[in-house]
């Protein structure tokens, strides 16, 4: 299926769902299966992208708590937030979940993107265009000096 995916141009949302179920059944029929905890992060990904955020958050917690030595645990913590943030939009929980990755993973390479998430929680597009452009010409004018 994954196969068939990345040969089409545009995929639907059917085959989508299918691939997803078909990670998921894997993984309930072979819990123990090394590829098990990676199709089901695969499967959180495919949700999130069809804007199902709570079937993805449920799969990014299943894989922490069935799968604690998984290698993609800190991506899970972090594309959980993300997705309160970007798909459910409880920046509250988002909120919680960014500083429980930041407390867990301080040097991981999404903890810049976990800081900068909460830097802009809450805020519009134009609020986030004017910080940007405030610390840019904060920049300039450090330069000029």
């Amino acid at each position: 299926m994954e196969s068939n995916m990345k040969k089409v141009q545009k995929v639907d949302s059917v085959s989508v769902t299918e691939l997803l179920s078909a990670y998921q059944n894997f993984s309930s029929k072979y819990p123990d299966d090394s590829l098990s905890p990676e199709y089901l992060f695969k499967a959180a990904g495919l949700a999130a992208g069809l804007n199902r955020g709570t079937q993805a958050i449920g799969l990014y917690e299943s894989i922490i708590g069935a799968y604690p030595d998984f290698k993609k645990i800190p991506e899970c913590y972090f594309m959980e937030a993300f997705t309160y943030e970007n798909t459910i939009g409880n920046i509250g929980k988002a909120n919680e979940l960014y500083n429980e990755f930041l407390t867990r993973y301080p040097d991981h390479e999404l903890a810049d993107d976990a800081r900068a998430a909460i830097k802009f929680l809450g805020k519009s597009p134009e609020e986030i265009v004017l910080e940007f452009d405030k610390m840019s010409m904060d920049s300039v004018n450090v330069v000029n000096r």
